[in-house]
């Protein structure tokens, strides 16, 4: 599970720098790439666990800024 968190929050991450880039430069290319990585994660992690687990660790990320508005 540990594995998963930080897959998780590195793809948080990265959407957090596409979004920047994108406001900064208006290229959303890799904003887009990275919203779609983000979906296939959170589906495959519903699809394994549950929706609530992922609500869990969704509000463990936001305590430390981490989650997508």
């Amino acid at each position: 599970m540990e594995n998963v968190i930080k897959n998780y929050e590195s793809l948080l991450l990265d959407y957090s720098e596409a979004s920047r880039i994108a406001l900064e430069t208006g290229r959303k290319r890799l904003l887009a790439f990275a919203m779609e990585k983000l979906e296939e994660f959170e589906r495959s992690f519903i699809q394994t666990f549950s929706f609530e687990k992922l609500l869990e660790l969704q509000k463990e990320f936001n305590s430390q800024g981490l989650l997508i508005a």
